[in-house]
């Protein structure tokens, strides 16, 4: 599985977005067209964002919509705040972790999804 490094390093990734659908049934191979507009009609931040939220759904076994014109357009990724959250301890361990403002509030995320989600006013955490 890609690191969240290398999913913020593509500059294309529509191709590596529709193969993360694990079988588009025939009733849906006509939205990969408007599928793909609606993903050209989105900043490349955007982009790499709902990419790495399709990836982490896969990851715990969840569910996703297999018409990829609705799982992009109704795919509203948000960065995880781990202040005051089970796990956050074991995390610090593991992943660089910052306090930063995202939407005009402060929390604690990792330092990738600071990156991915463009979060201003980033300090270090661990």
């Amino acid at each position: 599985m890609e690191t969240l490094s290398q999913v913020i390093n593509k500059r294309d990734t529509f191709n590596d977005f529709l193969a993360l659908i694990p079988e588009i049934p025939a009733e849906f191979k006509d939205r990969i067209g408007a599928a793909r507009a609606l993903w050209n009609t989105m900043t490349i931040t955007r982009q790499r964002q709902i990419y790495y939220e399709v990836r982490k759904m896969l990851r715990e076994g969840e569910k996703i919509n297999p018409n990829p014109y609705f799982l992009i357009n109704d795919c509203h990724p948000q960065p995880t705040n781990w202040n005051g959250r089970p796990g956050i301890n074991s995390l610090i361990k593991s992943k660089k972790m910052v306090i930063a403002k995202y939407n005009g509030s402060w929390g604690s995320y990792t330092l990738d999804e600071a990156k991915l989600y463009e979060m201003t006013d980033v300090k270090p955490l661990n």
